[in-house]
């Protein structure tokens, strides 16, 4: 099951709200994806809490630090670099700030590597079992 983290700084429930549309349309229209098994977590800190360049972000001056974490199984480099500008443009629509970009890492896995009700994915899920999607990867 995908899922995306997002550290970045607190936000009123309006904007996360927004964000979680957005940023799950953005994933489910560039990967083919269901929106249903997409989930996101929100980690959110207050000023002077996290820094960048050695300075601590004071809340008014400067980028904050803003760090995505998305757990998916393994995606082509084409599909990976949409979605990175999809992402990256969902986040500035729905926090209403285009200079606030974050940083997105993608963490790939097998269906083997995910546990979903107790069972391996590989083993809950049909499709996922006879997939040899992430081991067949072509080229782009």
């Amino acid at each position: 099951m995908p899922c995306l983290e997002i550290t970045m700084p607190n936000q009123v429930p309006d904007n996360k709200s927004s964000l979680a549309v957005r940023l799950t349309e953005a994933f489910a229209s560039t990967t083919g994806f269901e929106t249903e098994i997409f989930g996101i977590h929100f980690v959110e800190y207050n000023r002077q809490e996290t820094a960048s360049g050695g300075r601590l972000w004071d809340g008014e001056k400067g980028r904050p630090f803003i760090h995505f974490k998305l757990y998916c199984p393994r995606l082509r480099r084409t599909v990976k670099k949409e979605l990175v500008g999809a992402l990256t443009a969902a986040f500035a629509e729905g926090i209403g700030r285009s200079d606030w970009k974050p940083v997105i890492h993608i963490c790939e896995h097998p269906y083997d590597n995910v546990g979903v009700n107790g069972e391996l994915l590989s083993d809950s899920y049909a499709e996922c079992a006879d997939s040899r999607y992430y081991y067949d990867l072509p080229k782009d």
